[in-house]
């Protein structure tokens, strides 16, 4: 039925976690985000020389306290906060941390073989980049002329329902190298026409998420110099991600919020196929640890709660959402998803604490409220994590307590390359706009 619930995760262990992902892959992807850089330096210089948290050339986004939200919502005073990947340098979204992220990875491994006259094997692309005795910057993606000749004969492909093929294709053409970024139906037009305007192709397809992955999936494979960015089982891109909790710790302890055992941190993320809050999850288990425990909730559409479907049946990649007769359309396009990330049901089953649905309605009712209370706008996907205190008002003692005594962290995931008239458009239909 298409009606909000909330599952809260029996087998939650605080303890827990799976084999299939390691602590050294997490220090991988904090060490190659560190020898980006210099490159991010030279491509997107307006965005990143002077970040909101770290040194030059750091991807980040600000967390910030939203007291007025959080009155609206029932949580104390200074318990609320915004992480906002809304912001993200370059895409505007939290698929900068993995799209971009993967491309540059991809670009980086060629580079290796360039370098050292060898032949790239595919394989090679699937893990993160070992920057220690590559003999180069990442500045020569960017400066060296033959190098990037040798990228230009190179291709990335991503099916998407909109951010991370924003994320995949801004970054491709950046470096030069020819992007494909399949679109389902559901794709805002202002995010393929900004795609096409820096020379990506766009592929729309009728069909919802899976059909726009399962085409660009096809047609990568039939290019050998083709690489598939693979939203549903990528490993680099989910490790992208994951870098990011050490990013919300550092900026906790600037603004002096206590994490502990006493005082958990309640982050609430939206939750699509599941690749990005699945790595969010995971690297902040990791990060913060047992002493500074981190409970994490998944908010999901009523129409496409496919990550819901994939935890609490136990099934995980195996069901969908049309197996209980949703169709997957949803206002959220971001989170139009049928099927969850195997990789994410597998690292995140013992890790989440649960997750709730959210009606289409309500997402605009949120952004009325965050626009009117905080002068914030996020897309209206974003808004399904703000159902997160609502569920645990109503939920089991657990929940409740965590709603009473955590400090509530809402991570926005994208917003601001939204352009005006779109903005309006959506502001328009919140009540704050219908009056």
């Amino acid at each position: 039925a298409r009606r909000p619930v909330c599952w809260e995760n029996p087998a939650c262990d605080e303890d827990g976690g799976c084999g299939v992902l390691s602590r050294a892959d997490l220090d991988a992807s904090v060490r190659m985000w560190a020898w980006l850089r210099p490159l991010f330096v030279l491509l997107f210089p307006e965005e990143v020389t002077n970040p909101p948290w770290g040194e030059p050339g750091t991807v980040s986004s600000p967390l910030r306290r939203i007291d007025a939200m959080g009155r609206a919502l029932g949580l104390r005073p200074g318990r609320c906060l915004l992480k906002a990947d809304s912001n993200l340098a370059v895409c505007g979204s939290v698929k900068a941390r993995g799209g971009m992220f993967e491309v540059f990875n991809v670009a980086a491994h060629l580079a290796k073989a360039f370098f050292g006259g060898l032949e790239v094997r595919e394989s090679e692309l699937q893990s993160v980049f070992d920057p220690r005795g590559a003999g180069f910057s990442s500045a020569a993606l960017a400066e060296d002329p033959k190098l990037r000749a040798h990228l230009a004969e190179r291709e990335i492909v991503v099916g998407s329902t909109g951010n991370l093929g924003l994320s995949v294709g801004l970054g491709a053409a950046a470096l030069g190298m020819r992007a494909v970024v399949h679109m389902s139906t559901d794709a805002k037009a202002w995010k393929k026409s900004l795609l096409r305007s820096r020379g990506v192709v766009v592929v729309e397809h009728a069909g919802l998420y899976d059909e726009a992955v399962a085409a660009g999936r096809a047609e990568s494979a039939s290019n050998p110099a083709s690489h598939f960015v693979d939203d549903e089982s990528s490993r680099v891109l989910f490790l992208g991600y994951s870098a990011a909790a050490f990013e919300l710790r550092a900026q906790l302890a600037e603004l002096n919020v206590e994490v502990s055992p006493e005082r958990p941190l309640v982050v609430h993320i939206l939750c699509g196929v599941g690749g990005a809050p699945g790595g969010l999850c995971w690297g902040m288990h990791l990060a913060f640890g047992a002493a500074q425990p981190v409970r994490v909730f998944f908010a999901e559409p009523v129409a496409a709660p496919c990550v819901t479907l994939a935890l609490c049946t136990g099934k995980g990649a195996a069901v969908c959402v049309a197996d209980i007769g949703l169709d997957g359309k949803t206002e959220a396009d971001g989170l139009a998803v049928g099927r969850a990330s195997a990789l994410c049901f597998e690292t995140c089953a013992p890790l989440v604490e649960g997750s709730y649905t959210i009606e289409d309605c309500t997402l605009f009712e949120h952004l009325g409220a965050l626009v009117e209370l905080e002068r914030s706008f996020i897309e209206p996907s974003c808004c399904a994590c703000f159902a997160g205190p609502g569920h645990l008002a109503a939920g089991s003692q657990r929940a409740r307590w965590l709603l009473a005594e955590g400090t509530h962290v809402f991570w926005a995931t994208g917003g601001s390359l939204v352009p005006e008239a779109e903005r309006e458009a959506l502001v328009a239909r919140t009540p704050m706009g219908r009056q």
